[in-house]
């Protein structure tokens, strides 16, 4: 492609549609990319995004739950049915997986986010680019960078320090290259008061960290051409004629640098030739049937089983009553990971029932009238529901929020439930035998007005297609739940440090810096759940913990006993305090799987890479005295050791 002239390099900048390039009419490999990150969601037209229809896919739990596995090779496996979904659509690359921190629990797009945690963040998205890209489909990480929050998006900087940047809000990216993404794209927002798409800066810390892939812009994220090919952002999407303009004058004038517009173009015609090349070698090797069932098993390793005073599990011979929406209707976060099934939503009741629990539904209908002047509930059937629970031996209740409260393009207004959702918990608690909370939702809820009246939550989360015969499973005790929050969820909403710091249209001020999540909450501040945690039907202990430290890993190696009769997973992590730290911080982890009484010897191994912290423009390697802690979860230090570092 020496060949080519400056005119058609600057095209290749450009989307060529919607969801593919410019192949120069026939000169290079028209690729294809699709929304996906929780399941294909492919246009069914290549000029719009979505308006003429979507194709139906495997609908897979959201990134929250998939990180609540805390399983990094099932995330793999996840991939690999997201590439095989691609394939059959022929889709070369897929846009996703997303991995901005959740620095608020109210964000729109948490549900699409794995943690508040970089490292947790990183390591789930490294894993999932591996397993897509070992099938020949590409993937892209997003959202690049410190897109923390829908509000003004288009328009509002992040105004954040160099150090809690890096540290918390570039660490994850840096991880997730490791895997040698096909794409990285960038946010909407600005950062610093610099456009992320024009952000050079922050752009050329991807080239420094190896990164030659291919740098996009998010969908109609770019607000002047020539500014953001000259800040070494290679693609423009989608195509539009206001933007095809802005590339005919740079052609036409020969503005912006040859040498630059020679790199990006390079890049881009190295992937189209990859991705042509990919076409040759790829396989689905997995029926949709076996993808499916992937997405049921996230599901039950990504459930969290968050109280139980003995209820749990049910007595397949007891009497059940199930009600609330989620028994019958799929919820699911909104935008562009939205994906449209074709597999048949399965009632709580009717999975519950085919695996021979004894149960049956009652629809409870509630509505909340919130005009100005008539705010106010309306439950008519509540007092009927309750009256009834009377006469079972158990009542599960399904809860959560309904499509459209928490989704791409806006912010959640709060982490409650609805005021009718937590009324009907309460009345019909007050009558049931024992009352067992179902919620389905994206992320952090505050349960704290009801939880102390009802007997166990399982917290679902937005898990997919195949979400409530999961949940059904474990409702039995068939799953064994070994689920892990991967944030904190708060007593109110108000405890959050970032709740507090100024932001306004134009700007958000991350005035907290690194005081996010459990960084935040070790200052002895209760919350309603700790980062980490998740009960199961079986008992662990940890012992014996030893430290080995060479020039590339730090090696934690301790016990752990499953001290009930019942076989189960255990999740232990390990938190670190560097010398110069203010909060420790998960560094590492691990699943066991283990037999009633059984004692395996664990190992976690933390590359030093990701112990660095960023000093003056620079990471660097802490001297001084290492604390480690091994537990259950961030409150949970079963197990502590130190070791001193280049002293």
């Amino acid at each position: 492609m020496d060949e080519l002239s400056y005119a058609e390099r600057v095209r290749l900048l450009l989307a060529g549609s919607f969801w593919g390039n410019d192949d120069l009419d026939g000169k290079v490999y028209a690729f294809s990319v699709s929304d996906g990150p929780l399941g294909l969601r492919t246009a069914r037209s290549k000029d719009d995004g979505g308006a003429a229809g979507v194709y139906p896919s495997v609908a897979y739990p959201c990134a929250a739950v998939l990180s609540s596995t805390w399983d990094l090779a099932l995330a793999e496996e996840v991939g690999k049915c997201l590439a095989y979904d691609a394939i059959d659509k022929g889709v070369d690359i897929l846009l996703g997986p997303g991995l901005n921190i959740k620095r608020m629990p109210i964000a729109g797009r948490n549900f699409e986010y794995f943690s508040e945690d970089p490292l947790l963040s990183g390591l789930f998205a490294k894993h999932y680019v591996l397993g897509v890209q070992s099938e020949h489909v590409g993937a892209t990480i997003k959202h690049y960078c410190a897109n923390n929050l829908e509000y003004c998006r288009h328009y509002a900087s992040s105004d954040v320090d160099e150090k809690t940047l890096h540290e918390l809000y570039l660490r994850g990216f840096f991880i997730a290259l490791e895997a040698n993404p096909a794409m990285v794209m960038t946010s909407y927002n600005l950062v610093n008061g610099v456009r992320m798409s024009e952000n050079g800066q922050l752009i050329n810390e991807l080239r420094d960290q190896g990164f030659n892939g291919v740098i996009v812009t998010d969908w109609e994220a770019c607000k002047d051409a020539k500014k953001t090919i000259e800040s070494g952002t290679d693609m423009i999407f989608p195509y539009n004629p206001e933007r095809k303009k802005e590339i005919e004058t740079i052609a036409n004038c020969r503005s912006v640098n040859e040498d630059l517009v020679k790199d990006s173009s390079d890049r881009v015609l190295r992937l189209a030739q990859t991705c042509k090349e990919n076409k040759s070698l790829q396989k689905p090797l997995y029926s949709e049937k076996k993808r499916s069932n992937t997405a049921l098993k996230v599901a039950e390793e990504g459930m969290v089983l968050l109280k139980n005073n003995g209820v749990l599990p049910l007595n397949c011979q007891s009497r059940v009553l199930f009600t609330g929406s989620p028994c019958r209707d799929y919820y699911r976060g909104e935008g562009s990971s939205r994906v449209e099934s074709d597999l048949p939503f399965l009632g709580l009741d009717e999975a519950y029932a085919q695996l021979c629990g004894q149960g049956e539904y009652i629809r409870s209908t509630y509505f909340e009238l919130m005009s100005p002047w008539m705010n106010r509930l309306s439950a008519p059937n509540i007092s009927e529901v309750a009256k009834a629970a009377r006469g079972y031996e158990a009542t599960v209740i399904a809860v959560g929020d309904e499509p459209g409260v928490e989704s791409e393009f806006y912010d959640r207004e709060s982490i409650k439930l609805s005021s009718c959702q937590e009324q009907m918990i309460l009345d019909i608690a007050k009558h049931a035998q024992k009352t067992v909370v179902l919620v389905y939702a994206g992320s952090a809820i505050d349960m704290s007005g009801w939880i102390d009246a009802v007997d166990a939550v399982l917290f679902v989360g937005f898990a997919g297609e195949r979400a409530n015969e999961a949940a059904a499973e474990i409702l039995l005790g068939i799953v064994n739940p070994s689920g892990h929050l991967t944030e904190t969820f708060p007593l109110n909403l108000t405890d959050v440090p970032a709740y507090q710091s100024p932001r306004d249209s134009f700007h958000i001020q991350y005035a907290e810096q690194a005081k996010v999540g459990y960084r935040y909450f070790q200052n002895g501040r209760s919350v309603l759940f700790p980062f980490g945690f998740g009960l199961s039907y079986s008992e662990f202990a940890y012992s014996d913990l030893t430290i080995q430290s060479d020039s590339q890993n730090l090696v934690a190696r301790f016990n752990v006993k499953n001290v009930s009769e019942v076989a189960g997973t255990a999740v232990p992590q390990l938190y670190v305090l560097s010398p110069l730290g203010e909060a420790y911080e998960l560094k590492g982890f691990a699943r066991e799987k283990l037999e009633g009484g059984e004692q395996k010897k664990a190992e976690i191994v933390v590359p030093w890479r990701y112990l660095t912290r960023f000093h003056d423009g620079a990471w660097v390697k802490e001297k001084g005295t290492y604390r480690l802690y091994i537990g259950s979860h961030v409150e949970d230090m079963a197990l502590m050791a130190s070791f001193e570092e280049g002293e």
